[in-house]
């Protein structure tokens, strides 16, 4: 197995323990190609390495749908490649399936019926790498929010890459710029560990649409209370988030967290205007998770002296 598809696989299945589900090809619009599972465009079909349907749709919207890019890349994650993910976006969120038969039947104002009468829908894509992005790849991304996902800082990914067959002293920096050879373990054994990390895992979308895996340090259950506070130390640790009882720990890309805090100030403003929301609170997000075995959603806010506290700390 190549690496690239061990890391879509554990990427794939820590959703899947958080609560999203696969998305099954239909043969039309989803298909099963060579290179994998294939999602049409508008000027092309693309390869879909991580296709996945939230635990929850959001209400007055089109339904929606994540798709994740892996990049198993020796080095960095560069401009180009997000560049790229941002026409992979627009390309697989204009199409539309329209032929003869279709442009004909719009002649017809009394015609009885849609001739593709399939879902439409929105697509996010992410973009996750094994070796990290550069700042310009960070701040395109936070431009046109398309989320970046690393999770180098996490405590469970020494073990990721000593199930793959490494050993401590060639993970990280120099695996960079290496040849990285196949992968010997299985698909069961992958989708193992990454259900075993699933368990503690929780899924957070904030306001800007950035995602956050958060991964539970304390506490048998994923549980949030209405607020949480920010605690961080250095740029080798990942950031803790605090809600109720529990310590969840998750990790971004330094710049892409510069601006959401920054972004998250500015919202506070604009809902003190807009609907005087309550001081106390602001830059909410929804957090996915899974309780008791069932897929929950809920909104939690942060404190704003907390979130002025963490933007000191940057």
């Amino acid at each position: 197995m190549k690496l690239g598809k061990a890391f879509e696989l554990f990427v794939k299945h820590i959703l899947i323990s958080v609560g999203f589900s696969d998305v099954k090809s239909d043969g039309l619009y989803i298909f099963d190609g060579a290179p994998g599972q294939m999602i049409q465009g508008l000027g092309e079909a693309h390869n879909a390495d991580v296709l996945l349907e939230p635990p929850a749709q959001t209400p007055f919207y089109s339904c929606t749908r994540l798709l994740i890019e892996c990049k198993d890349y020796r080095k960095k994650v560069g401009l180009n490649t997000i560049r790229s993910t941002l026409g992979l976006r627009e390309d697989i969120n204009n199409f539309d399936i329209v032929d003869v038969n279709r442009l004909m039947a719009r002649r017809r104002q009394n015609r009885a019926g849609i001739v593709y009468p399939y879902e439409r829908y929105t697509y996010q894509v992410a973009v996750a790498s094994l070796n990290g992005f550069t700042v310009q790849a960070q701040e395109f991304a936070a431009t046109h929010r398309i989320p970046l996902l690393e999770f180098d800082k996490m405590p469970f990914w020494s073990d990721f890459w000593m199930l793959l067959g490494y050993d401590n002293d060639s993970i990280g920096d120099s695996i960079r710029g290496h040849r990285i050879p196949a992968v010997h373990m299985t698909e069961n054994q992958i989708i193992e560990f990454a259900n075993e990390i699933g368990r503690r895992m929780a899924v957070a979308v904030t306001n800007s649409g950035q995602l956050l895996f958060l991964y539970r340090v304390t506490g048998g259950n994923n549980d949030f209370s209405d607020s949480y506070t920010l605690h961080w130390s250095n740029p080798s640790h990942p950031w803790e988030l605090q809600s109720g009882n529990q310590v969840y720990l998750f990790q971004l890309p330094k710049s892409i967290m510069k601006l959401w805090l920054e972004n998250s100030t500015n919202d506070l403003e604009l809902k003190k205007e807009a609907i005087n929301c309550k001081a106390g609170f602001l830059s909410s997000m929804i957090v996915y998770y899974s309780h008791h075995y069932l897929p929950t959603a809920k909104m939690i806010s942060i404190d704003k002296y907390d979130l002025e506290r963490a933007r000191q700390n940057l």
